[in-house]
């Protein structure tokens, strides 16, 4: 089979490519949009949610929400990362019987997991939790299994090449149902607004989205699909996800260790100043997540042809065009702390503190580019999670010993702490074993580097 990607004798792209490249950056180019909207309105319903339900109620809405996400990471296995290689390899291979196995066990296993999961955190909730806490973190539950199942069908529609399509569901018709649910219960149903039914808000958007996401897919099967018989090859699946698991797991958790240590060791109220603290810190570097999609083709086709000057030169740009943005953002957290806080209430003006901390972390974060997308690009993930894993250790040793003296202070001393320490790893190791220096200083590098041998 050839590739669709030729070349001349010149090495220029043979122009039946340009179609193909045209249709990836359009692509790439609308994932970086929807990312960005997401994040807007993901922004809209935390200020939306933190005014109308204060900050006690809050923190317990978050709290519910941040272990509903924690507890996904073990539910869905790896298996929405793996379905993008899997069904990828099948179709090149044309071995459409193990794609449509693949399929179905994938949910057969996720819907398994995420139910028992889901379950067991009911039956905790019922007979361990407080009163106040118990009803929001048993409706979390049940966003597990139907949150892990739209992510599977999201992963089948990347890898079948529909990559704006199969984030429709997630990124723009669940967050707009939520807000829409949370408004109408806010101004139609006085009183009606609790965390529990602003969790119930959350279950409506996802399902919906679920069922979306299940009609686009069955769309976007090959007709040959359908056909054939579903052959199964599940324990060499597994030993394939779980890595991913582990990798995917351990990115994700890091982000919810400090409101899950804040929320535990100091309380629901404290929970909800951090959460809205967090949310702030996202804005920072709203440019590095929305185009990390984007980035990683390019990144792997760079390395692969050993285009190793392209690959500094295009991180370098990144990191630079990243930090250019986050500075000012950083800044205006840093000075003025309070002008964002209010928009939450007046009972989340304590964060201000916070709030500071994580922006300068945040500001590392962005200036350290994307050392990660890297070494995940270029086959070295196992050693990237090693550095991620550290800091996620850093965290959770720092938020035990900093949240019971410091609260909210000491979360997010703990969180900035291992941004850090996870950064200075990966740049250190992008730079060891790709050979290229991914951060927003490379020109200073170099020129340090320079000065050094003479």
């Amino acid at each position: 089979m050839t590739s669709p990607l030729t070349h001349d004798s010149r090495g220029a792209v043979d122009i039946r490519a340009r179609p193909v490249i045209r249709r990836m950056l359009v692509s790439a180019s609308a994932t970086a949009v929807l990312q960005g909207v997401s994040n807007v309105m993901g922004f809209a319903l935390s200020v939306l949610l933190a005014r109308f339900l204060g900050s006690g109620d809050y923190g317990r809405y978050a709290l519910a929400f941040a272990w509903s996400n924690f507890l996904m990471i073990p539910a869905i296995l790896g298996l929405d990362r793996f379905l993008v290689r899997g069904i990828a390899v099948c179709e090149v291979q044309e071995t459409w019987s193990l794609a449509r196995g693949l399929l179905r066990r994938a949910n057969q296993l996720v819907l398994l997991t995420s139910s028992t999961i889901a379950v067991c955190g009911i039956i905790v909730a019922a007979a361990w939790l407080s009163p106040s806490f118990r009803g929001p973190f048993a409706v979390a539950m049940l966003l597990i299994p139907i949150t892990t199942l739209t992510l599977l069908r999201q992963g089948a529609m990347q890898a079948f090449g529909r990559v704006v399509r199969g984030q429709l569901p997630e990124f723009l018709i669940r967050p707009l149902l939520i807000i829409v649910g949370v408004v109408a219960l806010k101004f139609l149903t006085p009183g009606a607004l609790t965390p529990v039914t602003a969790l119930g808000a959350n279950l409506a958007g996802v399902t919906v989205a679920c069922i979306v996401g299940a009609v686009l897919l069955r769309q976007a099967l090959p007709a040959v699909l359908r056909a054939v018989r579903p052959e199964f090859i599940t324990g060499e699946w597994l030993r394939a996800s779980l890595p991913m698991m582990l990798i995917s797991g351990v990115w994700m958790a890091n982000g919810y260790v400090a409101i899950l240590a804040v929320g535990t060791l100091d309380g629901s109220r404290a929970a909800g100043v951090y959460s809205v603290v967090q949310k702030g810190a996202e804005l920072i570097v709203v440019l590095l997540y929305a185009t990390n999609m984007p980035l990683a083709p390019a990144i792997a086709r760079m390395h692969a042809r050993g285009d190793r000057d392209g690959l500094e030169h295009t991180t370098e740009r990144m990191a630079r065009a990243t930090l250019v943005v986050s500075v000012p953002i950083a800044a205006a957290f840093i000075a003025f702390p309070g002008i964002y806080l209010s928009l939450f209430g007046t009972g989340f003006r304590t964060g201000s503190t916070a709030l500071m901390i994580v922006a300068v972390g945040q500001l590392i974060n962005a200036a350290a580019g994307p050392s990660g997308n890297v070494l995940m690009m270029t086959s070295h993930e196992r050693v990237a999670v090693r550095g991620v894993a550290a800091g996620l250790l850093a965290n959770i040793v720092l938020a035990i010993v900093l949240v019971p003296p410091f609260g909210v202070t000491g979360g997010a001393i703990a969180f900035t702490s291992s941004l850090v320490l996870w950064n200075v790893v990966l740049v250190v190791l992008a730079r060891r074993l790709v050979g290229v220096n991914v951060t927003a200083f490379r020109r200073f590098a170099l020129a340090s580097a320079a000065q050094a041998s003479s």
